[in-house]
């Protein structure tokens, strides 16, 4: 009778000890079919996972956000520099990018192509501050 009984806990703790590695070996990012289509949410460079852009909406312009994450400075928690609004024009395969803060409005035409299917932006490294030695930086949608 004991050893069915520690036959049993054994079971139990192979099978919590399975979920828990299955779970651990899972891709950090969702699973695309779970997220809703489209442009309008959060999106990770996938390299260095350190910046994210947020659009508000599926229009081909508009504005986007660029988060970087916080750092301290002087005593204060600000955004990391280069974290802030960039307003975009989306054509065919290339986008028109306007950093909101520089002080020299300059617009530049980047690569843009998105993936819909596999909810993945790529686009040219329109920021200076994206710290990605790649031409072009990949982006997968996370919400």
């Amino acid at each position: 009778m004991k050893t069915l009984l520690s036959s049993r806990k054994i079971a139990a703790l192979l099978l919590v000890s399975g979920i828990f590695i299955l779970n651990s070996c899972q891709d950090e990012f969702p699973d695309p079919d779970l997220l809703p289509k489209g442009l309008t949410g959060s999106w990770v460079e996938i390299h260095t996972k350190n910046d994210t852009i947020t659009f508000t909406s599926d229009a081909d312009a508009g504005i986007f956000l660029l988060q970087k994450g916080y750092e301290n400075r002087n005593g204060y928690r600000l955004p990391v520099i280069g974290s802030g609004p960039y307003e975009y024009e989306i054509s065919s395969n290339s986008v028109i990018v306007r950093d909101c803060l520089s002080s020299t409005w300059s617009e530049i035409s980047y690569y843009y192509n998105f993936n819909e299917q596999d909810l993945i932006i790529r686009i040219g490294k329109f920021s200076e501050y994206i710290d990605v030695n790649k031409s072009i930086l990949t982006f997968r949608k996370i919400k």
